[in-house]
């Protein structure tokens, strides 16, 4: 978790109108290796203020909290990001926010998720993210089975031709 010393030094620098100093101070605030939902928020926050609405949808959208003010820009940013494959979408996030399971995340967050495709274990054992299966993982795999399948038919019918044409 972040200090709250570091949040109140970036509230410091909102305050005095410095937005871009208040920016410095959270991004590196969000090198820790830990999720934490009140870092997520201030940084949407400045970034909402700075009039970059896909950014600070990206970390309001992380935070869970779901204000009216906010609902723009994470909307913004979902519908920027919502086309990509849910493996492309999950590294567009901060380290940080790669979390091990869908439930780790905020319930708002968990939810859309969930509705994006992502299966509730989202790493393996070395902390790799798992690409969730799409539609089009399915089709592949589908056809393949199918073609070694019409392979395997005319290999058989082929064994059948010539032992008729030696017997």
């Amino acid at each position: 978790m972040v200090t709250n010393r570091i949040l109140d030094k970036a509230r410091s620098e909102l305050e005095k109108g410095n937005l871009w100093r208040a920016k410095e101070i959270l991004q590196g605030a969000l090198r820790s290796k830990s999720y934490d939902v009140q870092l997520f928020e201030m940084m949407g926050t400045v970034f909402l203020r700075m009039g970059d609405l896909p950014e600070a949808g990206k970390f309001l959208f992380l935070s869970g909290v779901r204000r009216p003010e906010y609902l723009d820009a994470i909307e913004i940013f979902l519908s920027k990001h919502r086309r990509k494959r849910p493996y492309d979408f999950l590294y567009t996030l901060p380290r940080s926010a790669r979390l091990n399971t869908t439930s780790e995340y905020p319930h708002e967050v968990a939810q859309v998720l969930r509705e994006m495709g992502f299966s509730e274990v989202l790493k393996d054992r070395n902390g790799r993210v798992y690409p969730p299966q799409t539609r089009s993982d399915k089709f592949t795999w589908l056809a393949c089975v199918t073609i070694a399948l019409i392979i395997l038919g005319l290999l058989i019918l082929g064994a059948i031709k010539l032992f008729e044409i030696f017997s």
